[in-house]
Formats: structure tokens, C-alpha cells, sequence
């Protein structure tokens, strides 16, 4: 079943704890990249960080709301042309799963973006070599096109065009695009995304060919996954919540639940 973000005050609250956490597992650069959320009950106005914050400087009520047209509607601040090009054709092309999408440039898997492919098993940049790998199995969408930076629609639609039903783009010279139906959902495949390519760069650092993992047991792992994939990434976006209020005392939850998310206190 698809999952769904039930107010804005917790939409603001999961993508300021994923910004916040990307930061700190250094997935990020700069005041690069960019992620954004649908607000719950639209197809077409969303949630980003504006251009010219650290990831770590993201509070809930620091995000912008931005229209079809790019106009930041409610908040301060300015929305980069990429991460508007890129965000809205990706949230259009698919809103129903399209809820969530991350754009980074995480070390891992976009060095796995930089070789050529015919040197991988199947010309595949994720190897279904290592258990985390499966969770991606026949979910990915390669892009071997490279242009530049994407500052026109057209070619935020053809980017957003392999991602109507894939989970992952994985773009060749550039980077990683996660779309997912919930903020949980597309922060667990970033997290596991980039420990899967992170193992699996070690794998092929020692020179010895990669075992992959036989057809029919990627299918049944995969699906095993889909079967839990919300409460598995629910339960861990909340544990991460948690984390970032013991860092910060000063964060403030929009939509906490009741005791908060820090329980040490």
C-alpha cells in the first residue's frame, strides 16, 4: 500500500530531519542538491530547502512552499532553477509515488555513476551482489545522457520520464534520484542506496569479480521487502528524529507526537 504524509507540519518535519540527517552522514555538498515533498492533499505545490542554506541549518518551518510555477508561496528565501526543474517534473510525471523526491550527490553511488557500465555484471551500476543491493532489484533507471546542469523543463522531463515507475535514477557523470510514496520510504532507499554502492566499491577495489546474487532469490528478497518497506523505514526516519533532537535541544518539532521524539529526556 502506498503510504502518505498525513499534515503539513509533519511533511515539514520528516524532509527538515532528512536534510538534517543527510548532512550528517555526509551525503551532501555544499548548499547543493536539493529534496522536496508534495504537501499532503496536493499534486503540484511542494516542500524544499531554499538555495544558500547548509543542510544542517534546515528547520521545518525554514521550509519553502513552492507553486507549479516556481514561485515560493509561502517562506523566505529562493528556490535554485535545478532543484525546481528537476523536482516538479519528477513530483508531476508520477504524484501518487512521486511523493518524496531526494536528489544527491552521494559519494558511493555517484562514483558508480562515473565508470563506464560495460565493465559491471548486466551493465548495471547497483550489483545485485550484496543483500542491500535487492531491495533495488529492477528498480532502477539508468540514464546514460548527460547534459549538464538541468536548468529547462525539457530536460527535467526527460530525467523525470524514467522515474514514472522506478524507484531510482542513477544519472552517469552526475548523480542519484530517489522517488518514493513517503519521506521514510525515499530516506531509507538513499540510506541503504548508498551503503549498498559503498560495499560494493570495497567489493571492486580488491580486483576480484563480483558474485551476484541468483535471479529468482533477488525476486523473493525484494518482495519481502515491499512487504514491510514503510514500517522498516518509518521505524528508522523516527529513530533518526530522535538522534537529531539529542544533537539539537533547540530543534523544534511541528507535528511531535506526544513525549517527543527524544525519550532520553
Amino acid at each position: 500500500a502506498m503510504g502518505k504524509v498525513e499534515t503539513e507540519a509533519s511533511a515539514r518535519d520528516d524532509l527538515a530531519a532528512v536534510y538534517r540527517m543527510c548532512h550528517k552522514l555526509g551525503l551532501n555538498e555544499g548548499v547543493c542538491n536539493h529534496m522536496s515533498v508534495l504537501v499532503p492533499g496536493t499534486t503540484e505545490r511542494f516542500l524544499v530547502a531554499p538555495f544558500g542554506v547548509l543542510w544542517s541549518e534546515v528547520t521545518p518551518e525554514s521550509l519553502v512552499l513552492v507553486d507549479p510555477k516556481g514561485r515560493a508561496v509561502y517562506g523566505d528565501g529562493v528556490v535554485d532553477t535545478s532543484a525546481f526543474e528537476i523536482h516538479s517534473a519528477m513530483h508531476a510525471v508520477n504524484p501518487e509515488k512521486n511523493i518524496a523526491v531526494l536528489h544527491t550527490h552521494m559519494p558511493y553511488t555517484t562514483a558508480l555513476c562515473l565508470i563506464e557500465n560495460d565493465t559491471l555484471p548486466n551493465k548495471e551500476r547497483i550489483a545485485m551482489c550484496c543483500q542491500n543491493a535487492l531491495r533495488f532489484w529492477n528498480d532502477i533507471s539508468y540514464d546514460e545522457i548527460f547534459r549538464g546542469w538541468v536548468l529547462d523543463p525539457e530536460e527535467g522531463l526527460r530525467l523525470a520520464a524514467g522515474l514514472k515507475e522506478k524507484r531510482v535514477g542513477l544519472q552517469k557523470h552526475h548523480g542519484v534520484f530517489i522517488c518514493a510514496p513517503t519521506l521514510a520510504q525515499a530516506f531509507d532507499d538513499l540510506y541503504y542506496l548508498e551503503q549498498a554502492a559503498k560495499v560494493q566499491v570495497l567489493a571492486m577495489s580488491t580486483g576480484a569479480p563480483l558474485a551476484l546474487v541468483e535471479e529468482d532469490v533477488c525476486k523473493s528478497v525484494k518482495e519481502a521487502y515491499d512487504r514491510e518497506r514503510e514500517n522498516f523505514a518509518r521505524q528508522h526516519l523516527d529513530a533518526r528524529k530522535r538522534e537529531l533532537s539529542r544533537d539539537d535541544k533547540t530543534l523544534k518539532w511541528l507535528a511531535q507526537p506526544a513525549g517527543g521524539y527524544d525519550e532520553s529526556e
